[in-house]
């Protein structure tokens, strides 16, 4: 496989054509706008679109932006002083984000002071369903009489959940997702992936972001088929192989973030030489620190969400396989085309259980002990 040249910072947002266009027109006329809701599932862009226009508000070069100065590379690879971003604390966006307290010096204040490098201000709210009510309501009060040059960014999968004085602030934008043949022609055209390889990720991977990982993570057939495996191997009713299944699953977690972490101690070289030494130079660093702590959290937890999610498959291929005969409904036919749920009721309460311990994990639970007991649950089961 060769790894074609990555798509410039626009180019990646595939399939979002309509509102990639929204967004350099807003850029190229005289009112950008001071608050934008970016809106739609995982996998689709809307973080990298937010960085694209971040990037675009503060280029040296063009008005929409070119990807490649260093003020859209520092935005880009989030070194830029003068874009930040808000995620949640925990499980919510909290007032003290917003406000700014002894330890948090927030939104409003942070936006009352004068840019470092760039001309526009730009705050990234992830996850800004999560906003609180108090947080929610700090916000609407600077929505309403926004600074100049600052500009809102905020990116959710759950827009309903947002207050309705919020979102009627924001121009929307709405990510759709792509489907499995959309994915594909993305794998081979931009990043030069060949067919049998991009057909097998777009189908097994659901969204752009997670083909994208199973496309250019050397281990992920091999995972795969090990998680694929897995109903065999619990049905065996053993407790100590579902045990050491699940520690299988924590040393894959443990594997993926002593990886990202080789790669985060080469940025952080690479950044240093990017930044130079200035002024804001310190807080950069601190943010970028911040977002590695986040990015490696991210990636613990992907790593156990994404084996349940090949899981879940497994035990919905084998319920497939069980009612149908035709195994183009089967997701993954190399591992579950001749595989048949010996009991349907309990291999749909297998899928039930999955789906349980992955909204627990999303909660904060502990994961290595919701793995475990989710195991232990479904070793108990007569699936296969």
């Amino acid at each position: 496989m060769t790894r074609a040249t990555p798509p410039g910072m626009w180019e990646r947002l595939v399939g979002q054509e309509v509102g990639v266009a929204s967004l350099q027109s807003a850029l190229t006329s005289d009112s950008p706008g001071h608050a934008w809701l970016f809106a739609g599932p995982e996998g689709v862009g809307r973080r990298p679109a937010a960085l694209a226009f971040a990037a675009a508000l503060n280029c040296d070069v063009s008005p929409s932006g070119c990807g490649t100065c260093a003020s859209c590379t520092k935005v880009l690879r989030g070194a830029h002083p003068d874009v930040h971003l808000v995620v949640p604390e925990g499980q919510q966006i909290l007032v003290d984000q917003i406000r700014g307290s002894s330890n948090e010096r927030g939104i409003i204040p942070e936006a009352s002071r004068s840019p470092l490098e760039g001309r526009t201000k730009v705050f990234i709210l992830e996850d800004a369903a999560q906003l609180n009510l108090s947080a929610a309501n700090a916000l609407l009060k600077v929505l309403e009489e926004p600074p100049a040059d600052v500009v809102f960014l905020l990116v959710t999968a759950d827009p309903d959940m947002l207050p309705e004085t919020v979102v009627s602030r924001c121009r929307r934008i709405d990510f759709v997702p792509l489907g499995p043949q959309a994915i594909r022609t993305v794998l081979e055209e931009h990043h030069g992936v060949d067919a049998e390889r991009a057909s097998w990720a777009a189908r097994l991977g659901g969204n752009l972001a997670r083909a994208l990982r199973l496309t250019f993570d050397p281990d992920a057939v091999a995972r795969r088929a090990a998680h694929a495996a897995l109903p065999s191997v619990l049905a065996a009713g053993d407790p100590a192989e579902a045990i050491r299944a699940a520690e299988e699953i924590r040393k894959e977690a443990e594997g993926a973030c002593l990886s990202l972490k080789e790669r985060h101690e080469q940025e952080l070289e690479e950044l240093a030489e990017l930044m130079g030494e200035g002024r804001g130079t310190g807080a950069g660093r601190k943010r970028i620190q911040d977002r590695q702590k986040r990015e490696s959290r991210r990636t613990e937890l992907d790593t156990y969400l994404y084996a349940l999610d090949d899981l879940a498959s497994a035990y919905r291929d084998m319920l497939v396989g069980s009612v149908a005969a035709d195994d183009s409904l089967v997701i993954d036919p190399d591992a579950n085309a001749t595989r048949r749920a010996s009991d349907p009721a309990a291999t749909l309460r297998a899928i039930e259980a999955i789906e349980k311990t992955r909204q627990a994990i999303e909660r904060n639970a502990q994961p290595k002990i919701q793995i475990e007991a989710l195991f232990l649950e479904l070793e108990a089961l007569p699936v296969s």
